[in-house]
C-alpha cells in the first residue's frame, strides 16, 4: 500500500478534471479530496479525477468599490402660507404676520448625489424668510393668507451601495492510496566512465540488476547515443538476488560491434562524446531510472615504433640504429629516415621487421665535431597518420685518418705507373696545437696488390725528407703509390686542422 498526495494548479472553475500519473500503478484503494467532492477512473499509470462543489481557495477583486456612508446636509427654498392680521399700531393700520403656514413644507428631502443616496429626515427653518402680505385692505381684526418662502435645511446620513466584483480560484488537493509495483534498480560496474576506445578495443558491459517485486521478469537493455534498443541480458526476480549481465562490444572500422551486429548503425565520430545507456525494465510496466557512461573513439592511431627517443652521447663510431614497427589498424606505411632534418632514405615498411639505419663513412666524417646531430625515423601510415624515434649524438674524433681514395677514377690514373717508384716525398698543411702529434704514415708501392706493402714513413714526413721505398716486388699488373696518414688529438683542448696534403714521387 502506497499513498500520494498531489495538489493541482488553481483553476477559476469550480468544477475540474484533473490527471494524475502513478509510475507502476496496479490499483487505486481509495480517493479523498480536501473541499467539495471527488469521483474518478483509472486507465493504466493514469487516474482521472472529476472534482467539484469545493470552497474557493481565493478571490480576487475584479472592480467596483466597497460601500460606505456620510452625513449630508441641504439647504432648499420652499415657499408656504402666511397668516396676517389687518392691525392698527399707532398711527398706522396695515397688515400684519400672525404666524407661518408651514405644514405644507416636505419635512423630509430625498438624497442622491456623487452615488450616494438616503432620506435627509431632520428639517430646520426657515431661514432668510420673505413675506408676502395679502393684497388690497381688511377690517380690524381680520385675517387673511398671505405667501411667504424661506430658506430650509435637511440633514441626515447617506450612503453609497458596495460595487465590488470578485473572481474566484479554486484548488483541490486529492490523497490516493494505491498498490504500485516496485520500480527495478540496475548497477553497472563496467564501463568506467570517459574511456578512449581505439581499433580492436573491447568494451564489457557489465553489471545486475534488481527488483523487489517476485515473479517479475527483467529485460536488461543498452543502447548507444539515440541509437536502437538492446537486449543485454533477462531473468525472473526472487525479489532479493540481484541478476547478474554481461556483454562484450569490439570498436573495429569506426562502428561497435555485437559478435557480427553492427550495434550503432553509423560511423562513430572521433573527439566526440559518445554515450552508453543501461537500464532494466519489468513486464509490469516499471523502468529502472538510466544508468549512461560516455566514451571516446579513435579513428587512426599513427604506428608504433620500437624503443625509445633517446640521447647516444658522444661518440666516435658511427651510430647504428635498429628499429621495427607496426600499425595498431594494420595500415601499410613507409619509413622515412632524415639526418638533421635532410632525408637520407624513405621506403615501405613490413609490420614486425627489424631495419638497420647507419650513416654512410662519408656522410659520418662531415658531421662537424663537437655539435649535437640528430638522426630521426617517421613512419607514417597509409591514412596520413606519422609517429617519430629521436635519436641526439655528439660526433667527436680522437684521429684524424685518411689515405687516397682509389674509388675516384681521377686519383687511381694519377697514382698508378708502369714502373716501380723508388721514393715519396708526402707533404702535410696542418695545424697542430700541443698536445697533439702525426701518429703514422703509412706509404706503399704496391697498392694495387692483394696484400699492399705498407712501409713506416712518419719520421720523415714529421722531418720534411723524402722516403725510399724497400719495396721491390708487386703481384699487380702495375704499380701504384698510395698514402695512409693518422693524426692522434692526443691531450690537445684545440681542434687539429689539416688543410690538405701533396707529395711527389718517383
Amino acid at each position: 500500500m502506497a499513498t500520494k498526495s498531489n495538489t493541482f494548479p488553481e483553476s477559476t472553475a469550480s468544477t475540474q478534471t484533473q490527471k494524475l500519473t502513478i509510475p507502476n500503478l496496479k490499483s487505486v484503494t481509495s480517493v479523498t479530496v480536501n473541499t467539495g467532492s471527488v469521483s474518478y477512473k483509472v486507465e493504466g499509470d493514469t487516474i482521472t479525477f472529476t472534482l467539484s462543489g469545493g470552497v474557493y481557495s481565493r478571490r480576487v477583486q475584479t472592480g467596483g468599490s466597497p460601500g460606505d456612508s456620510k452625513s449630508v446636509s441641504v439647504t432648499q427654498r420652499q415657499t408656504y402660507l402666511i397668516e396676517w392680521i389687518w392691525h392698527t399700531v399707532g398711527p398706522t393700520t396695515q397688515w400684519w404676520p400672525v404666524q407661518s403656514l408651514i405644514d405644507s413644507v416636505p419635512t423630509t428631502y430625498y438624497y442622491n448625489s456623487g452615488g450616494y443616496y438616503g432620506t435627509l429626515s431632520n428639517r430646520t427653518g426657515p431661514t432668510n424668510e420673505t413675506k408676502n402680505p395679502p393684497s388690497g385692505t381688511g377690517t380690524i381684526g381680520q385675517f387673511a393668507n398671505g405667501s411667504a418662502s424661506g430658506d430650509f435645511t435637511y440633514s441626515g446620513v447617506v450612503s453609497r451601495p458596495d460595487t465590488r466584483t470578485y473572481q474566484n480560484y479554486y484548488q483541490y488537493t486529492v490523497t490516493v492510496n494505491y498498490e504500485d509495483n516496485a520500480v527495478p534498480t540496475v548497477t553497472l560496474t563496467a564501463p568506467s566512465d570517459s574511456q578512449v576506445f581505439s581499433e580492436g578495443s573491447t568494451i564489457a558491459i557489465e553489471g545486475t540488476a534488481k527488483d523487489v517485486d517476485s515473479g517479475n521478469v527483467l529485460a536488461i537493455k543498452y543502447k548507444i547515443n539515440n541509437g536502437t534498443a538492446r537486449a543485454l541480458q533477462s531473468g525472473v526476480s526472487n525479489g532479493s538476488t540481484p541478476i547478474s549481465f554481461a556483454k562484450s562490444l569490439t570498436y573495429s572500422n569506426k562502428r561497435l560491434w555485437d559478435g557480427s551486429t553492427d550495434v550503432t548503425g553509423v560511423d562513430l565520430a572521433e573527439n566526440t562524446d559518445h554515450t552508453l545507456t543501461v537500464w532494466v525494465e519489468d513486464d509490469q510496466g516499471g523502468k529502472s531510472a538510466e544508468v549512461t557512461r560516455n566514451f571516446q573513439v579513435i579513428w587512426n592511431r599513427p604506428p608504433t615504433i620500437s624503443g625509445q627517443n633517446d640521447s647516444l652521447g658522444t661518440i666516435t663510431d658511427r651510430p647504428t640504429i635498429t628499429y621495427s614497427a607496426v600499425d595498431p589498424e594494420g595500415n601499410t606505411f613507409t619509413f622515412t629516415e632524415y639526418l638533421n632534418g635532410q632525408q637520407v632514405r624513405s621506403f615501405t615498411g613490413e609490420a614486425g621487421q627489424e631495419y638497420t639505419f647507419q650513416l654512410t663513412h662519408d656522410a659520418w666524417i662531415r658531421l662537424d665535431l663537437d655539435v649535437p646531430h640528430q638522426a630521426k625515423i617517421v613512419a607514417t601510415d597509409s591514412a596520413g597518420m606519422s609517429s617519430e624515434r629521436v635519436y641526439t649524438f655528439t660526433r667527436t674524433e680522437t684521429h684524424i685518418e685518411f689515405m687516397l681514395d682509389y674509388d675516384n677514377p681521377d686519383v687511381q690514373a694519377f697514382f698508378t705507373v708502369d714502373g716501380m717508384p723508388n721514393r715519396i716525398l708526402v707533404t702535410l698543411e696542418r695545424y697542430m696545437p700541443p698536445g697533439s702529434s702525426i701518429e703514422s704514415v703509412q706509404v706503399t708501392n704496391n697498392y694495387l696488390d692483394a696484400q699492399p706493402t705498407w712501409e713506416d714513413a712518419t719520421g720523415a714526413v714529421i722531418g720534411g725528407r723524402g722516403y725510399l721505398f724497400t719495396n721491390t716486388t708487386k703481384t699487380a699488373d702495375n704499380w701504384a703509390v698510395c698514402v695512409w696518414v693518422t693524426i692522434a688529438k692526443g691531450s690537445a683542448d684545440q681542434r687539429v686542422h689539416v688543410y690538405g696534403y701533396g707529395g711527389a714521387f718517383d
